[in-house]
């Protein structure tokens, strides 16, 4: 995982400002806020906006941004997002961070409100956290720390592992080529996940938490030796994929927004599990998954022999 690798890093080095560095990127990538003082932002090249949009995707044109948010699924299609970014007189070419101060303003309140009018009342005093926070920006580059984060992952997830360490060292962005290898791996992947899942039985299973049952949902892709045979001739899915896989498969009508979804699949003896939980319910309820055998924080991941995967299933 990059984390090992930033590990790795802080153990080669007494440098102040890359072991800063290293601390703000471990954050991002593991979903915590960071907590540095300005000034040492500041040092570092680093912007710190409050109250921004926490959206993925600020690179991307403003109707894909919020088609494929799916944290509170606003639209059905990328043409309801061109319509209502067209009906109030916003540009759905533009990306976010070409936007001036009024319409970042105005188009924070719509999605607001939009946001809002979908969930339960349970949920209400939940939907601000889960739209904005706290955003960190790289000054040199205007990108967004957490996409600098998700690109050196995705060279990490190559195997590059000598030139995400020359990029963090060097603050630099990792080579474009690489970056389009990986997107261009992943959409593969996409694509023959998506035929698996549209043709995939969504399997239910309860959970207890804290004193609460919380209804969950699985797909399950058990290989045949006719699966392999396929796998061969047309391609199978990376497993590198799966934690970007898990988030992606919320876009699929298929799936609840507000259940639990786990991806499982065969490892020989063992369940390769990889699963997310929706952030309105670890805001309401603090629901995480590492009390059965999972690693991470929202995106979950790790490995269940066939005692535990029966006995949390109950299959």
């Amino acid at each position: 995982m990059l984390s090992d690798l930033i590990l790795d890093i802080e153990n080669e080095n007494n440098n102040e400002e890359i072991l800063d560095f290293l601390n703000i990127l471990g954050s991002i990538y593991k979903n915590k806020e960071p907590v540095f003082d300005n000034s040492t932002l500041e040092k570092l090249g680093i912007e710190k906006i409050e109250n921004d949009f926490a959206i993925y995707g600020k690179n991307y044109p403003l109707f894909k941004m919020l088609y494929y948010f799916n944290e509170i699924p606003l639209f059905n299609s990328e043409k309801e997002s061109i319509l209502f970014l067209k009906n109030n007189n916003l540009n759905p070419s533009k990306t976010y961070s070409e936007l001036g101060s009024f319409e970042k303003e105005k188009l924070k309140e719509l999605i607001l409100n939009s946001a809002e009018n979908k969930v339960h009342d349970i949920y209400k005093p939940f939907v601000k956290e889960v739209l904005f926070g706290n955003t960190y920006y790289f000054s040199k580059y205007n990108m967004e720390l957490k996409e600098y984060v998700s690109n050196l992952n995705a060279v990490y997830k190559l195997k590059e592992y000598n030139i995400v360490k020359n990029c963090i060292l060097k603050k630099e962005r990792p080579p474009k080529n690489l970056i389009l290898k990986y997107k261009m791996d992943l959409s593969k992947s996409i694509d023959l996940f998506n035929k698996k899942l549209n043709s995939a039985e969504i399997r239910a299973f309860s959970m207890d938490f804290n004193g609460k049952n919380f209804d969950c949902q699985y797909i399950y892709f058990k290989q045949s030796l006719w699966d392999k045979l396929k796998g061969w001739f047309f391609g199978e899915i990376n497993g590198i994929h799966y934690p970007a896989l898990v988030n992606i498969a919320y876009n699929n009508q298929k799936i609840d927004y507000l259940k639990p979804l786990f991806i499982l699949n065969d490892s020989e003896d063992e369940i390769n599990v990889v699963a997310r939980v929706p952030k309105l319910l670890y805001l309401k309820y603090g629901l995480t998954l590492n009390h059965i055998k999972l690693n991470g924080n929202h995106t979950y991941f790790g490995k269940w022999n066939i005692r535990n995967f029966k006995k949390i299933l109950d299959v």
